[in-house]
């Protein structure tokens, strides 16, 4: 680097150098932000952009939207700063540990004095940057289920209307279309047209996903589209994308690209299919084949049951040769005998029974006249009689007994009863609170009293009270 120039040194005041600019030797003095901002120029202007290569390290995504990592390579390390507007340049998520690539310019930054890279591109080193965000992406939703088995939906066997989710212009749909229609013609195709490559494909083909869950015009929906570069299928390898497959409620083919070519949509969806043309063939089953297999049934049915019947036929005809089906009243002769054998049989039980139930009512009649039942009944009531006598005698008594108990226990009621004594002279006193005074410290002077007699009540005014006489040892005199 060239020498500066001298400049002239300031003004002297009190002994101090105020604003130096050079020494005694006519060297130039710099300041800390002169230095810096010269040396910032000369590496901006000497490295305007230059590739790095290295490996990542502190990766650090920031709030703002800016990241900051460092490049390592043994034992020296360049800081890497990536701005939020240049974030759509790099194509995976960079991550601790990856050796990249990385263009950008050098820079100092002033409040530190250190140097640092401001990358505008990234690429891996050695892969590309779509396939780690492709397999970043295929890990993150392989963790949430979205590829699960169990949870996928199964093709209808007889779909009635078929959803198609491609560009209305690719040769996609027209193979579609045409595949569909020779399949069954009878198929109904419903059309709805997207972007399939470039900026806005992704939402679109979500969307067109998501309206077709809406309104549920279809039975199965196929979203794909023809072969092409993994920029251009990349449209099928967004999450927006995947998300509206593993939300959609109807069932998902999806029909990308050629049978090598492999997307997030495939793994997602209920079904992948090879190419467009294989998904139309997944989807409907050729109507010539089954009415083919049908007839062919039909034929094996028909063959059997004709075989079924000329066996029957000829079963029947040797049933017809036997000598029981030529006169059938033989088959029954024996039968008709032992008919007529059991109903002589019978008649003759009915009438001994009936002659046996007869004498049997005779003997007890004469039975029943030797005993008499006007006398059994006469006897019997003379003793319902004099049972009810000794009943009411006893009665009696016990009612008796009662009443004399009770008197006793009223004459020792009316004893106990503080009526009685009442009427031997004594009384009850109640405070103002209704309750019974037994203690001259329940009142006070001038509490009013009311006092109970046997007959009538007092109410007075306490005027002094009587203290208590302590007790003395021993027995109280009288």
């Amino acid at each position: 680097m060239a020498r500066p120039k001298k400049k002239s040194s300031s003004a002297v005041s009190n002994g101090v150098t105020a604003n130096a600019t050079a020494n005694t030797n006519g060297e130039k003095i710099f300041g800390v932000s002169e230095i810096t901002r010269d040396i910032k120029g000369l590496l901006e202007s000497s490295f305007p952009s230059v590739w790095v290569e290295g490996e990542l390290s502190r990766v650090t995504d920031h709030p703002s939207g800016h990241m900051y990592m460092a490049l390592k390579e043994g034992n020296d390390v360049l800081d890497v700063t990536v701005w939020r507007s240049s974030r759509k340049q790099i194509k995976f998520q960079p991550e601790t540990g990856m050796q990249v690539i990385v263009r950008g310019r050098i820079s100092v930054y002033g409040p530190y004095g250190k140097y640092q890279l401001i990358a505008d591109k990234m690429e891996p080193a050695g892969i590309g940057a779509l396939q780690i965000k492709f397999e970043q992406l295929k890990k993150k939703l392989a963790a949430k289920g979205y590829f699960d088995e169990e949870r996928k939906k199964p093709v209808p066997e007889f779909p009635s209307t078929i959803g198609v989710v491609t560009s209305p212009s690719g040769a996609a749909f027209r193979d579609i279309a045409r595949i569909l229609k020779r399949r069954d013609p009878g198929i109904r195709i419903i059309l709805a047209p997207v972007l399939v490559e470039g900026a806005g494909a992704a939402p679109q083909i979500a969307e067109a996903i998501g309206d077709f869950n809406k309104y549920k015009k279809v039975d199965v929906i196929i979203a794909g589209r023809g072969g092409g570069s993994p920029e251009s299928l990349w449209a099928f390898n967004e999450e927006t994308v995947a998300d509206a497959i593993f939300k959609s409620k109807i069932p998902v083919i999806s029909a990308v690209g050629h049978e090598i070519d492999f997307t997030i949509a495939d793994f997602v969806s209920d079904l992948r299919a090879s190419t467009p043309s294989a998904a139309a063939e997944l989807a409907v089953k050729n109507r010539i084949d089954l009415i083919s297999a049908v007839n062919s049934f039909f034929a094996r049915l028909s063959g059997a049951v004709y075989s079924t019947v000329r066996e029957l036929k000829a079963a029947l005809r040797e049933l017809a040769k036997r000598p029981v089906l030529a006169d059938p009243a033989r088959f029954f002769e024996n039968d008709r005998r032992l008919v007529d054998e059991y109903f002589v049989r019978l008649a003759n039980a009915v009438r001994r029974n009936r002659h046996e139930t007869h004498n049997r009512i005779n003997s007890l009649a004469k039975h029943l006249k030797l005993l008499r039942p006007s006398l059994v009944i006469k006897r019997h009531g003379d003793n319902v009689a004099n049972l009810k006598t000794l009943l009411m005698r006893s009665w009696e008594s016990h009612l008796l007994n009662k009443k004399r108990r009770l008197e006793k226990l009223g004459e020792k009621l009316h004893a106990l009863s503080p009526v009685n004594i009442l009427e031997r002279g004594y009384s009850i006193t109640y405070g103002t609170d209704g309750s019974i005074i037994k203690d001259q410290s329940q009142i006070s002077v001038g509490d009013e009293i009311r006092v109970k007699l046997s007959k009538g009540e007092l109410y007075s005014n306490v005027t002094h009270k009587r203290p208590q006489k302590a007790k003395k040892d021993g027995p109280e005199k009288l």
